[in-house]
């Protein structure tokens, strides 16, 4: 019985590793004169930080940065960053999406789909604050990727 169920545990840990998505490496700058905090809000938000490794820190000085990386649990085709900073009235909202999509023509001679890998990013500002969302880095091996998120 217990090999049976260790052995059941081992494949399901497994199967979860298999489908986690490529790990993204976040690298936020506050570019500003003020202190910066780091705010959740929604699911997208709540799932982002729940999967970042270590958790961004809750406040960001003036000048200073903060790095994390986030794999999401979802599929090895998919993994995405959502994230805000707040002064106040001045707010950034950055995304940063992968996924992993089926290449229009259909299957291979071998059965397999090819799939496209796609790296998307975007910052939104209000209240007078100037964000930027750029990837600065991806390796096509691993479909892993890195973005800078700035304020000021």
């Amino acid at each position: 019985m217990h090999k049976i169920t260790l052995a059941a545990a081992l494949l399901g840990l497994s199967s979860s590793i298999a489908l986690a998505g490529p790990t993204v490496t976040v690298t936020f700058k506050n570019q500003g004169k003020t202190d910066v905090r780091y705010q959740v809000i929604g699911k997208n938000e709540i799932e982002t930080q729940a999967n970042a490794s270590p958790k961004p820190v809750s406040v960001v000085p003036a000048g200073r940065s903060d790095t994390y990386y986030i794999a999401s649990p979802l599929s090895p085709d998919v993994n995405y960053a959502f994230v805000r900073y707040t002064d106040g009235a001045r707010q950034c909202e950055f995304r940063t999406t992968f996924v992993n999509a089926p290449k229009p023509g259909g299957l291979l001679n071998n059965g397999v789909i090819p799939k496209v890998p796609q790296w998307n990013k975007t910052a939104t500002g209000s209240g007078g604050a100037f964000c930027n969302a750029e990837i600065t880095y991806y390796n096509m091996a691993t479909l892993e990727w890195s973005v800078e998120f700035t304020m000021r």
